[in-house]
């Protein structure tokens, strides 16, 4: 079947979703919202949709009953609908489907939901060649966290008929999921829709390279996309089309043409013996089963830590090597080609990455998250309130140093010659001062050199170099704003302060001695790291907030945002270069990894994508 081309038509789409219910038995939904606002961007793209959009969020139903009315009857001739749903949905006694709003009650359907019969009698007015219906509706019946309808396949019976096209996102049998939502603040979208934004974004559904993404091609897309991911959800579609409807442009990346004089030239050729090295291809692999870390590049391994799971993926060959599962959920270490982590019982041990198999153990209990490997040397916490130094290779005993009450906080540093981290006293019973217990510590071969006691809690957010300890102090109280403190690392002399606008989104990051962050209210925040003044002139804001620390290739500064953008900055002067649509798994402490001009980054559902700089 041949695709109907854009046309002269007008090109209209309603977007309706609903993720917050008043009644107690409809549980809230998160993916609806980010499911409308990201379908909205790229359908109203005029290089990808083209569409005229209208989105409505948590509407009443007097509003939707007006817009889903408009929206078909003022259509005609060569016009496009697309109606597209991220609701409940509700089957009632009589066997009648009825889509959920934020008023409605489960047991009056009737006169609290938008009926599919009322949207069915309207599109049987409608006069537009082409109606599209995509729905990815739940069933309240199902209150399986993160569970959708297991009833969608009602949808597609109760809407299809002539002239149009109804998609739905799963049989009568099955489970329609939301995304694998990061935290409060970070939604994703629900799976099956995910894979739509996903195959028009990229251009992926484009089957057959035409430059087109259809409604079939799309629609097999998802079906292959959500087999691959190993869900328990085939989508289904329904209904009688002339032709196959065009639903959006691949945006091509503009070539560069090489001049006249540079084939011709003699002067301008390379000197012989040596060959333009090829820009690498973007490319795309499995890393997680869900949301984890970004990734970590170790003797050419790409590890991905999922809680409980550790991902080993072959740079070279995207080879994955066997699944490393770990007794506890906290983040190992990374030497070579070796993890280290708590085994049974809390006790040091070393896994291969490639064969996933134990190499070798310490019969002492360590700290869960806290292992950290730095200037070739393994230091772990352990559960008895000490500091132990291990040759990472052979888990010998280096030294061991009692903590004296306090509890280290952070995974140990070494810079300027000493091994630093934070750490918390032990208050006694009944010790209700309001002195702050956190502090950072210097220990050298065994042996504590010197301790700052904060003047307030500190948060887990610091950054460590030879020559400066970046911590950040929570104020006490009700406040908005955190304050960065610069210590000497060779003394623990205090430096510089700097007192933020608002809280810190990310862990901050030193490079090119540049302290670089991102708040709360979204701004990104240069100073200079050896006098805490601003370095910008003018005040910098991202898209979002930052799911991740800023990081730095030369003189390029990236960051990640909740609204799905990868962004470049210029890092001498602040500006904004340019873009790349992804919306990256939450790492507060992490960053992508960087290696031979290529970032590698750890998508909302747990994709490596290998980006070229």
């Amino acid at each position: 079947m041949s695709a109907q081309p854009f046309g002269n038509g007008i090109r209209g789409a309603l977007l309706i979703g609903t993720g917050t219910y008043d009644h107690p038995e409809l549980p809230a939904l998160r993916s609806p919202e980010v499911d409308c606002t990201r379908l909205d961007a790229l359908l109203r793209d005029p290089k990808i949709g083209a569409f005229e959009v209208q989105t409505l969020i948590d509407a009443g139903r007097s509003t939707l009953e007006r817009a889903i009315g408009e929206f078909f009857l003022t259509a005609w001739g060569n016009d496009v609908r697309l109606l597209y749903l991220s609701c409940h949905g509700i089957v009632s006694r009589s066997d009648k489907l009825h889509f959920a709003i934020r008023q409605t009650n489960p047991d009056r359907p009737a006169y609290t939901t938008i009926s599919a019969a009322f949207i069915h009698d309207v599109m049987d007015e409608c006069r537009a060649r082409s109606i599209v219906v995509i729905l990815d509706c739940c069933y309240s019946g199902l209150f399986l966290p993160g569970a959708k309808s297991d009833e969608s396949a009602r949808f597609e019976e109760a809407l299809a008929g002539h002239g149009r096209v109804v998609i739905t996102a799963g049989t009568r049998s099955q489970r329609a999921w939301e995304g694998q939502h990061l935290d409060a603040e970070t939604p994703a979208p629900s799976l099956f829709t995910g894979m739509l934004i996903e195959g028009m974004s990229s251009g992926a559904a484009d089957l057959n390279g035409d430059g087109i993404v259809t409604l079939q091609e799309l629609y097999r897309y998802a079906c292959q996309r959500l087999h691959q991911e190993g869900a328990a959800q085939t989508p289904r579609m329904g209904g009688e089309m002339q032709y196959d409807i065009a639903l959006a442009k691949v945006r091509k990346e503009r070539k560069q043409r090489s001049s006249r004089t540079d084939r011709t030239d003699s002067r301008s050729r390379r000197p012989a013996g040596t060959r333009a090295r090829r820009k690498p291809e973007p490319w795309q692999t499995r890393g997680a089963f869900g949301p984890a870390r970004q990734p970590i590049l170790s003797n050419g391994v790409l590890v991905v830590h999922e809680k409980y799971k550790l991902h080993a993926i072959d740079l070279e060959s995207r080879q994955r090597f066997p699944l490393i599962r770990m007794w506890y959920p906290g983040s190992p270490a990374l030497y070579g080609d070796a993890a280290y982590f708590p085994g049974k019982g809390g006790h040091l041990q070393v896994v291969d990455l490639r064969a996933g198999k134990r190499r070798a153990s310490y019969p002492v209990p360590v700290r869960d998250g806290l292992l950290g490997v730095s200037k070739d040397v393994l230091y772990a916490p352990t559960q008895d309130g000490s500091l132990c130094a291990f040759a990472p290779s052979t888990l010998r005993l280096l030294w061991s140093l009692p903590l004296n009450g306090l509890a280290v906080t952070s995974a140990p540093q070494a810079a300027a010659g000493y091994v630093l981290f934070m750490a918390r006293e032990s208050r006694m019973p009944g010790d209700v001062s309001n002195c702050s217990a956190d502090r950072i510590v210097a220990v050298s071969e065994g042996w504590e050199i010197w301790s700052y006691k904060a003047e307030a809690p500190l948060s887990p957010d610091w950054a460590v170099t030879d020559r400066g300890i970046y911590m950040v102090l929570q104020p006490e109280g009700p406040s908005s704003y955190q304050r960065i403190v610069a210590l000497n690392p060779e003394n623990g002399q205090r430096l510089w302060s700097f007192d933020t606008r608002a809280h810190l989104a990310s862990a901050p990051v030193v490079a090119d001695e540049v302290l670089l962050f991102g708040d709360a209210d979204n701004r990104l925040v240069a100073l200079d790291a050896r006098t805490g003044t601003l370095r910008w002139d003018k005040e910098k804001k991202t898209n979002g907030r930052l799911l991740v620390r800023p990081f730095v290739v030369g003189d390029a500064l990236f960051t990640a945002d909740r609204t799905a953008k990868l962004a470049r900055w210029n890092l001498r002067t602040g500006r904004k270069v340019r873009s790349h649509d992804l919306l990256v798994s939450a790492d507060r402490q992490g960053s992508p990894a960087i290696h031979d001009g290529v970032v590698y980054a750890t998508d909302s559902r747990g994709d490596v994508h290998a980006l070229p700089i």
